[in-house]
């Protein structure tokens, strides 16, 4: 397993020190996708153009980006 790092980025800023391990690129980027929805649904203020979650690996290489969405609707 490799470790990955998921920074929150755009008008709030939040370095990932821990990390995560996934098994590949691809389910950093899945989990990626999970936190930025995640992240939109539960603060549908932070889903906005320029707000998204930033993928790194153990080198700091970043290698992905997920913008945080809402599946909120407002009527």
């Amino acid at each position: 397993m490799k470790r990955f790092f998921f920074d929150l980025v755009g008008e709030i800023r939040a370095r990932d020190f821990m990390g995560h391990e996934c098994s590949s690129k691809n389910e950093a980027k899945s989990h990626a996708a999970f936190i930025a929805h995640r992240i939109g649904t539960e603060r549908p203020s932070f889903a906005k153009r320029g707000n998204f979650i930033a993928v790194r690996d153990e080198r700091g290489a970043k290698i992905f980006a997920a913008p945080i969405t809402s599946t909120v609707r407002h009527f």
